[in-house]
Order: structure tokens, then C-alpha cells, then sequence
């Protein structure tokens, strides 16, 4: 039987785009991060210091071994960005740990909230480290791992958050982790920041490069404020 003039027909629904997997949401994820970093590096390129965010190459170097990290205790996480290193604290802290990721760009805040559940992580300066902790109740870490772009800061900010290093790592032996890309380790600005770690921290050790990351970098260790 036809139609009759005036009956309404329901068009046939539009099929439902598939969703991608976990596995495949995974496997897509550089690829998102390097354009959100990419794109908050055009916008404010002296805050990310980078183009792409580490690779697990440089990021498992960087954070190194947890394994004396004891219950209680606190990781600080300068920068987290996208969180390629926050992936590597989280598979290698000891249970019963803490953690605390400080990051100013508020795009990467939100992501990493949504991305690592069960972190904690603060919006604003690391400049701020002693503030930040004690308006949490937290007490001075026992490693602070670094994703900051020093070489590219200016000056007075480059000091204060020396200064709330020192300040958080007095009276210990735990140790201070960074990170600079080779071919700008010799910048007049780059240089600076490590003479001015010379001048407050005892030792200083240098690992690298990691060459399987873009750009290649060195990492940098200090501990034993003088």
C-alpha cells in the first residue's frame, strides 16, 4: 500500500560511527600529544621550551629508579606537560608513595587530571614549590623530577625556582632531575642555569645523551645543597 498525503515516515537512522578501541585510543595518543604540544608551544613557547613532549627513551632516564622511595615520601613532578614522564613515575612508584604534578599551562592541567587518575596534580608555579606543599600538607620530596624548560626562562623566574629547590631539597641527599637538549647545551642561557646549580648544589652528574629522542638530550643530576 503507498503512502498517503500528510502520513509522516521516519527516515532511516544514521548508522553509528564506531568508537575507537582503548588499544587503538592508545596507539593515537602521541599523535594527539604532539599536536597539543605543538600547539601550546606557538603559544607560548618561553612557558613549553618544547616542540614534541619526551620520549620514553628520555623519560625513563630521567625519572631513573623509585625503588627507594619509602611509604609516605614524595615525588615532585616539575612540568608534567602531557605526561610522558608522569606514565613512568606512576609504573615505577612504590605503593603507599606520593606524588605531586606542578604544571602551569592549564590545557595540560585538565589532561592530566583526566589521564592519570588517582594523581595528584597542582595548577600553577613551580616557583611556588614551598607554598604548594604547604598548603597541601605535604612534606619536602624526596626526588624532584624536572620537565621545565630552564634554558628558555627568564631570569628571575629561572632563580626563584632554583631557590625552591634548594629550599626543598635541604638537609637531604635526595636528588633534583632535569633535562637539556644537546644542541642547546652550550646557550649562554643553559650554561647559566648550570653554573648557577654549581653554586648551590655539592654533585653534579650528567647522563647522556639519550639519542632516541627528538631533539637528543642530556640529563641532569644534583643533590647536596651547599
Amino acid at each position: 500500500m503507498g503512502e498517503r498525503q500528510g502520513d509522516h515516515v521516519d527516515p532511516s537512522p544514521e548508522p553509528t560511527p564506531d568508537l575507537p578501541s582503548p588499544e587503538q585510543d592508545k596507539k593515537r595518543r602521541p599523535i594527539r600529544d604532539s599536536l597539543d604540544f605543538f600547539s601550546n608551544f606557538l603559544k607560548n613557547p618561553t612557558s613549553v621550551g618544547a616542540v614534541l613532549p619526551s620520549s620514553r627513551f628520555l623519560s625513563r632516564a630521567l625519572v631513573g629508579s623509585l625503588k627507594h622511595i619509602q611509604e609516605g615520601e614524595l615525588v615532585v613532578e616539575y612540568g608534567p606537560g602531557t605526561g610522558p614522564m608522569t606514565a613512568v613515575i606512576k609504573e615505577r612508584l612504590p605503593r603507599n608513595a606520593r606524588y605531586l604534578g606542578i604544571e602551569l599551562q592549564s590545557e595540560f592541567h585538565e589532561l592530566l587530571c583526566g589521564r592519570f587518575s588517582g594523581m595528584d596534580f597542582h595548577l600553577g608555579s613551580a616557583s611556588d614549590v614551598k607554598q604548594i606543599l604547604a598548603g597541601r600538607g605535604l612534606p619536602r620530596p624526596a626526588r624532584i623530577i624536572s620537565g621545565l624548560p630552564f634554558a628558555s626562562l627568564p631570569i628571575p623566574v629561572q632563580d626563584s625556582v632554583v631557590d625552591g629547590l634548594v629550599w626543598a631539597l635541604e638537609d637531604s641527599q635526595c636528588d633534583f632531575r632535569t633535562f637539556q637538549y644537546a644542541h642547546a647545551y652550550g646557550m649562554k642561557s643553559a650554561r647559566r642555569f648550570r653554573a648557577r646549580m654549581s653554586e648551590r648544589f655539592e654533585h653534579f652528574e650528567r647522563i647522556g645523551p639519550i639519542v632516541r629522542n627528538v631533539p637528543p638530550a642530556f640529563v641532569l643530576r644534583y643533590r647536596g645543597v651547599k
